[in-house]
């Protein structure tokens, strides 16, 4: 029973010490937090945190990789390769939802005073999913399309969470394959 009472005393650490941080990078930028202030305001011994983390970065970068490790989890269970409708509505719902889902610290590291390292993994990871959107691109669009589509994405993400997620996942999934499809259509690409 102590492993399970010492996992679930690590999981409640971690939570709070995110809360926390969360909390932090609302009011300063990542290089500024001490993690004295962070322990501070999480209320944990600072030998605690340094249990689980080097540092503020480490941290940073542990969330990060937990958060990538179960998107990629999860979208193992949902891949679908078919890009009809249904699906590329799925997949976008799928991303809108996990961002939904992780909004706190999402809204922080996708913000203005944001990581950039956590925007260019959120690509990658969002990238090499392969998105169900089209596979009928000459070498061109093929190459410039994908990237485009997804900084779109993640540009569409970003205000969402600024407006503070009023419009449904499924409305703004919606929308974005309406200006997928239209930007194809342009170029004759059936969809």
């Amino acid at each position: 029973m102590t492993g399970v009472n010492g996992d679930r005393r690590k999981r409640r650490t971690k939570k709070l010490l995110m809360k926390s941080l969360t909390s932090l990078m609302r009011e300063k930028k990542i290089n500024k937090i001490t993690v004295t202030e962070l322990t501070e305001l999480a209320d944990i011994n600072r030998s605690t945190f340094y249990l689980n983390y080097k540092d503020i970065h480490d941290m940073i970068e542990q969330i990060e990789t937990e958060m990538f490790d179960e998107f990629n989890q999860q979208l193992e269970k949902l891949y679908i390769c078919d890009p009809s409708r249904e699906n590329t509505l799925s997949f976008f719902m799928f991303v809108f939802e996990f961002v939904k889902d992780n909004a706190d610290i999402c809204k922080v590291l996708l913000g203005q005073d944001g990581d950039y390292t956590f925007l260019n993994k959120f690509k990658v990871a969002i990238m090499e999913s392969q998105p169900p959107i089209v596979h009928k691109l000459d070498k061109t669009c093929s190459r410039y399309f994908m990237p485009f589509a997804v900084a779109g994405c993640i540009g569409a993400i970003q205000q969402w969470l600024q407006d503070d997620m009023e419009t449904s996942p499924r409305d703004i999934s919606e929308f974005i394959i309406s200006l997928i499809t239209n930007g194809l259509k342009y170029y004759n690409i059936e969809v």
